[in-house]
């Protein structure tokens, strides 16, 4: 009976056709449905059904068991035709499952794993995707409110399709499109034939891309959501007519979820690196606004880069609008090159643009695409050139306010379609506000800066005013510095004419052309007030303010004064301010401007406090020389009395004090001569030596410190010797280094053969007090440096503490030829052993770098005496 039923059961038992072995073999091998349908050109529902038959036919129930029947085909396991159909329908949903599961598992690890690399996330879920649902390509697109939407990811999709999404950016894709009716329904759709619906193009963008460039036939939209929120839409899509059943939509969604939840983990850890980096921009800018209370610039150039990074913008710049509110301009840039906008250039704010309308309105102005604005479409110049040579897209306009007032904005570029965040632009809006801040805060400074400023310039000309009884132009001076200085003025004078006289004499001047002083010099400027604003100021006692001298009828009519200020020097605002005294006006402060800037109220007011002082001068003098005509005799006596007294203490004082910074017989040359001229700071040619002792550093730290004085003792006494012997004009010692000039203050025929010979006879006796030294275990040596040049000498210090010294490039030469020198070697700059290479024989050592030289230089290198 067994017999029997063996022997039918092998029967049944077919052979198994060409297509099937091929679906079978690649099956078995390791394919998906979806790679064995691609390689046959057949669909992976056909391959489904080929392996049914083939799992039938067979008698297998799972992968392993049809790679085992496949290698050994004579191992078959006898079952009746009904038995095998539902264990191979079994057999290949358990497959189909396990490898779902697979799939799953592996998305799960990636979302766990990936530490918030959204990226590496979402690649798994689209190609997982595509594997499980037997989809040709894919697209994960991100909801940005509003049914606006951007290509978040995507996987196998055409070249002309991926240029139509990144051309288009931010996009609604059409309330008819599978997409636009998932997002509004927040349930899948599925679309059996994307051709045989009537969906109009124009309104749906994205089903005209779908099937002109992505070639799609069927296709499925899954809304992602989190906490009944829409954010985003996840698409699967296939070239042929093959609609996604219910499993493949169960599927689609469950991948759908998956990416919904690694967006939502991206963004919670986003959000906390996001206030961790704001935070620390926070402090950035703060710090910058406490250490730069002068100067807004550190604070812009913070807040600028932080809004950029924060807001991901290749280029963001600061706008401010001037006091009359008639133009902006960019106060800072950071990012990308602006060709533009340049820095500090003035634009009108009366203009359409976002930029002048958030400034005047004081309001956000968020384009989400330039070149699909009025503006752009219309031809406006400035948004032409923004998005056809700049290349923006996205710009967003965010307005400084200062007390109720837009004073300004923050301006972010970007040069894709990518409209900002809410966040982003709150953002913004709490970096405006501390832009505010520091503008605040530099303005506030600035004028307790001025103030202090006027204060202290006040107190300064009262003291000139107190050391000038008797001559007013010292205060004339000083005031006219400080007038020019603390109002901005580009030059100015101070004029003197009174009542009765035909013209004004020039007092002081600064800034004002020659051709100018060669007219109040010959007397052509007048007193009549119909001619010259500055007589008019000093007859009628009040101050004259012309915003511009080439809009007067002096310049029109050719009055030579007027027309020299203006075409000779470009003067175009002036200010006249009178000297007023008891006689009434004597004279005038003039500030001149090369460019038409009215003076400001409290700049004016400033002036008239300098001209009061200027009268006050002038009136001191006056009663001064009243005074001293009345007592010139007893002013006569006191005066010879104490110039005798002087120049007995000058005498003592300058005998001393040379004693002390120069040797005895230059101290004795310069007191005989009975002047000091030699020792004001001049030019001279100098032969400059340098010494030092090799060694004496590390010596320092191992010898006791009564050894290191007794060497260093030793040492200078006996070069000092040396140093008075040779006539040297000056030394000076630092620590272990001596610096020796000839040449200077007393002159000589041969400065650098003195400092050459000097320096043998140095190095013959340090030689021998080496040898002493090393006796005692202490290992010294001896290096000098001689150069030849030009530098500038004279008294340095203040009183009681002068030196008379030297200062210039022969002087580092010296130096580092010093620092140069091996134990027992005299180095020559080039010019020094030019000099000296007919008394002595030197070699040159070749080039060398030497530090503070910016070139590399030859020197010399003294063999032996001749």
């Amino acid at each position: 009976m067994r017999g029997d039923i063996m022997s039918d059961t092998a029967q049944s038992v077919e052979t198994l056709t060409k297509r099937e072995a091929e679906v079978a073999a690649a099956y078995a091998d390791g394919a998906s449905y979806k790679v064995i349908a691609r390689d046959l050109g057949i669909s992976p529902t056909t391959v489904r059904s080929h392996l049914r038959t083939v799992y039938g036919k067979l008698n297998v129930t799972s992968k392993i068991a049809l790679a085992q029947a496949l290698a050994d085909p004579d191992a078959k396991t006898a079952q009746s035709q009904d038995a095998a159909e539902l264990t191979a329908d079994l057999a290949l949903e358990l497959d189909e499952a396990m490898r779902r599961e697979r799939a799953m598992t592996g998305v799960l690890r990636i979302i766990n794993d990936s530490s918030g690399n959204l990226d590496e996330v979402i690649d798994e879920v689209l190609e997982q995707a595509l594997e499980i649902c037997e989809a040709e390509f894919g697209i994960l697109m991100e909801h940005h409110g509003d049914y606006v939407f951007t290509e978040m990811r995507s996987s196998n999709i055409t070249t002309p399709f991926a240029n139509w999404l990144a051309e288009q950016g931010a996009f609604n894709p059409g309330v008819n499109t599978a997409v636009g009716r998932a997002a509004r329904s927040l349930k899948p759709v599925s679309i059996v034939d994307v051709n045989s619906e009537d969906v109009p193009y124009d309104d749906n963008p994205l089903r005209f891309a779908t099937v002109k460039f992505g070639h799609a036939r069927s296709l499925a939209a899954i809304p992602m959501t989190s906490g009944g929120r829409l954010i985003g839409v996840f698409s699967v899509y296939r070239t042929r007519v093959h609609p996604f059943n219910d499993r493949a939509l169960e599927l689609a969604q469950a991948f759908a979820d998956q990416a919904a939840i690694a967006i939502e983990n991206s963004l919670h850890i986003s959000e906390m690196e996001g206030r961790l980096e704001r935070s620390t921009a926070s402090r950035e800018i703060l710090d910058a606004i406490s250490t730069s209370s002068d100067d807004e610039a550190p604070v812009f150039d913070a807040i600028l880069r932080n809004a950029a990074r924060l807001c991901n913008a290749p280029m963001a710049r600061l706008e401010l609008a001037d006091n009359a509110r008639q133009n902006h301009y960019c106060a800072a840039a950071w990012g990308d090159e602006m060709r533009s906008f340049k820095v500090g250039e003035a634009m009108p704010l009366d203009q359409p643009n976002d930029l002048p309308t958030a400034i005047r309105e004081g309001v956000v102005r968020h384009i989400h695409d330039l070149s699909k604005t009025e503006l752009y479409l219309s031809g406006n110049p400035t948004r032409v050139r923004m998005v056809e040579e700049e290349g923006y897209r996205t710009y967003l306009c965010v307005p400084l306010i200062a007390a109720g007032t837009s004073i300004g904005a923050i301006v972010l570029s970007r040069r894709e379609v990518a409209p900002f965040s809410d966040e982003s632009i709150a953002l913004v809006e709490n970096l405006a506000k501390q832009a505010v801040i520091a503008i605040e805060n530099v303005r506030r400074f600035r004028e307790l800066r001025d103030r202090l400023k006027r204060e202290a310039a006040t107190h300064e000309i009262l003291q000139v005013i107190n050391q000038n009884r008797d001559d007013a132009m010292p205060v004339f001076d000083a005031i006219l510095k400080k007038a020019i200085e603390l109002c901005g003025a580009s030059s100015g004078a101070l004029t003197l004419g009174a009542k009765g006289e035909d013209h004004q004499r020039m007092a002081v001047s600064y800034g004002v052309s020659q051709v100018t002083l060669d007219v109040y010099a010959r007397g052509e400027v007048s007193m009549n007030p119909d001619i010259s604003m500055a007589a008019k100021a000093i007859l009628t006692g009040e101050v004259v303010h012309v915003a511009d001298m080439a809009d007067t009828d002096g310049y029109r009519s050719g009055v030579s004064h007027y027309t020299s200020v203006v075409d000779d020097t470009g003067i175009r605002t002036n200010l006249f301010v009178p000297l007023m005294t008891p006689e009434g006006g004597e004279g005038v402060l003039v500030l001149f401007r090369k460019e038409v800037k009215p003076y400001k109220p409290d700049e004016i007011a400033l002036v008239e406090t300098f001209a009061t002082q200027a009268s006050i001068a002038l009136e001191n003098v006056r009663q001064f020389r009243e005074l001293q005509a009345r007592t010139s005799e007893v002013q006569a006596l006191n005066a010879s009395l104490e110039a005798k007294v002087n120049n007995q203490v000058v005498e003592i004082e300058r005998m001393g004090r040379l004693k002390r910074f120069l040797p005895p017989a230059v101290a004795d040359t310069i007191v005989s001569s009975g002047s000091e001229q030699m020792l004001q700071s001049h030019r001279a040619l100098l032969g400059v030596l340098f010494c030092d002792i090799r060694g004496f550093t590390a010596f320092c730290e191992t010898a006791e410190p009564e050894e290191t004085i007794e060497v260093l003792q030793t040492y200078h006494e006996e070069m000092g010797k040396l140093i008075n012997q040779h006539g040297a004009g000056v030394d000076l010692r630092m620590g272990d280094g001596v610096m020796v000039l000839f040449n200077d203050p007393i002159p000589c025929d041969d400065p650098a053969g003195d400092a050459v010979r000097l320096a043998i006879e140095m190095r013959t006796r340090m030689a021998e007090l080496c040898a002493g030294w090393k006796r005692l275990g202490h290992r010294l040596g001896f290096g000098v440096g001689i150069s030849l040049g030009y530098a500038t000498v004279g008294l340095v210090g203040h009183e009681g503490r002068f030196d008379y010294t030297a200062s210039g490039t022969a002087i580092n030469l010296a130096s580092r030829l010093c620092d140069e020198a091996v134990d027992g070697e005299i180095l020559l700059s080039a010019r020094a052993g030019i000099a000296v290479e007919d008394a002595f024989e030197v070699e040159t050592r070749g080039e060398l770098s030497l530090k503070g030289i910016r070139e590399p230089i030859e020197v010399f290198r003294f063999v032996n005496e001749t």
